[in-house]
């Protein structure tokens, strides 16, 4: 990252980030120029080592991975925040396929709006694909460290997702639903958004489905991705050989 010309990471932080954002709340200049730096580094590490995806369990240092990885993501690469292998996986496997980004979330139930409500401080912005329109965005810090860069990204309210996480290379858990609304809760990551789910309490009861074993980090993270996938996702399932397995889906 040393390495990265100063006024490469500055022109790069200003024509991507600063320009376009609506707003700059708690990050300096400075910050955003050296989360641009990291980000230029990392591409020119992906290229020599001929690399599709990078995830790292340290993306919490200084500079935080929040920004490079938001912006791989909107390049079609991949950019999977806290080591999460897994998650990674599935983000590689729907771009390949699908070529939609997603986004790694720490899920939460809602029984009473019958919902699984999504947050993390990692999103890309160009949800629908590499050279989409890129969606709203402020420019934050990282919400549990109060440092580092990090997007509050605004989604669309209505429109389809599909919420997937690949399991033990063997498993598919999917969910299917919609956006239902968008929140700025400061007890949870900076992105957030509500989607429909069939039942939020099977879901909450049956969480994993019996095919994730672990600790807390290995039940919590989904990836979530534009797009009704469901149907798509069994189809790939036939052709990988893998089970596709309906999360929190009535009986």
């Amino acid at each position: 990252m040393k390495a990265v010309p100063l006024a490469e990471a500055e022109a790069e932080a200003e024509q991507y980030w600063i320009r376009p954002a609506r707003a700059i709340v708690e990050p300096t200049r400075p910050e955003i120029i050296e989360s641009a730096r990291l980000f230029l580094a990392l591409k020119e590490l992906m290229v020599q080592e001929q690399a599709q995806a990078v995830t790292s369990s340290h993306c919490m240092g200084n500079p935080r991975g929040c920004l490079a990885f938001s912006k791989l993501n909107d390049l079609g690469y991949v950019g999977a925040c806290e080591g999460d292998m897994d998650s990674t996986l599935t983000m590689l496997m729907f771009a390949y396929a699908f070529r939609r980004p997603g986004f790694i979330t720490d899920p939460v139930i809602d029984k009473a709006k019958n919902a699984m409500v999504h947050f993390h401080c990692t999103s890309a912005t160009c949800m629908d694909g590499p050279g989409s329109a890129r969606l709203p965005f402020k420019i934050r810090t990282q919400t549990d460290s109060k440092g580092g860069v990090a997007l509050e990204v605004e989604n669309r309210v209505g429109q389809p997702v599909t919420c997937a996480k690949l399991v033990n290379l063997d498993t598919l858990l999917v969910t299917p639903g919609k956006i239902l609304e968008t929140s700025t809760s400061p007890m949870a990551c900076r992105t957030q958004f509500a989607q429909s789910v069939p039942d939020a309490r099977r879901l909450f009861l049956n969480w994993g489905e019996n095919v994730i074993q672990g600790g807390v980090m290995t039940l919590l993270h989904r990836v979530v991705f534009y797009g009704d996938y469901m149907e798509d996702a069994r189809d790939l399932g036939d052709l990988m050989g893998f089970k596709v397995i309906e999360e929190g889906g009535r009986a």
